[in-house]
């Protein structure tokens, strides 16, 4: 074999950090919107298949990866493109601000996932988990790595910590005063 190769759906060895990683679920995403091109939908179906069939084939990746913000640029550019005129001839007036489409409807949005928020929160997600009681493979496999989930807050980088590992605690605490984590947590 060689690496990188996939294995459930993930590149096995390959780099997170890079575009070229993201780029199949990109073409995936293309490929999926493609089917719509050119048929006249209303706005309330075109919000539907963004909310759940881009949201969905990202889920996985971003529930284990931080995104870098090239790869989230170029997903909302296809979602703003989707959304304001798919298969049209022509650049199409945005009427609204993507981020006030981003919005929940309560705050006059449309509840569309603001992907760098999403993934942040999937990624500090990991914390929560280790600090519940629930026994897994897993979950021994980090606390034998890192520590316990309180290592998250510590700022201390190991020589040996993944990129993962990295991520999640620059999400969860590190060397903030108040981390994202914490700050949001209910």
């Amino acid at each position: 074999m060689n690496i990188p190769f996939t294995y459930l759906g993930l590149p096995v060895g390959a780099n997170h950090r890079k575009k070229e990683f993201w780029m199949g679920m990109i073409i995936r995403i293309r490929k999926r919107l493609a089917r719509w091109k050119g048929r006249y939908i209303s706005f309330a179906r075109r919000v539907t298949l963004i909310k759940s069939m881009i949201s969905s084939i990202l889920l996985y990746y971003m529930s284990l990866f931080k995104m870098p913000m090239s790869v989230i640029n170029i997903i909302t550019r296809i979602q703003r493109e989707f959304f304001w005129g798919w298969g049209h001839e022509g650049r199409r007036i945005a009427w609204v601000k993507w981020e006030n489409m981003c919005k929940t409807k309560e705050e006059g949005g449309l509840g569309i996932k603001d992907l760098r928020m999403f993934n942040m929160a999937l990624l500090g997600k990991w914390k929560w988990r280790l600090g519940r009681d629930e026994p897994g493979l897993w979950k021994e496999v980090l606390l034998s790595k890192y520590g316990s989930w309180r290592a998250l807050d510590k700022g201390i980088d190991g020589n040996y910590d993944s990129w993962w590992w990295r991520n999640i605690r620059k999400i969860c605490g590190g060397r903030q005063i108040t981390s994202l984590f914490d700050r949001n947590i209910l």
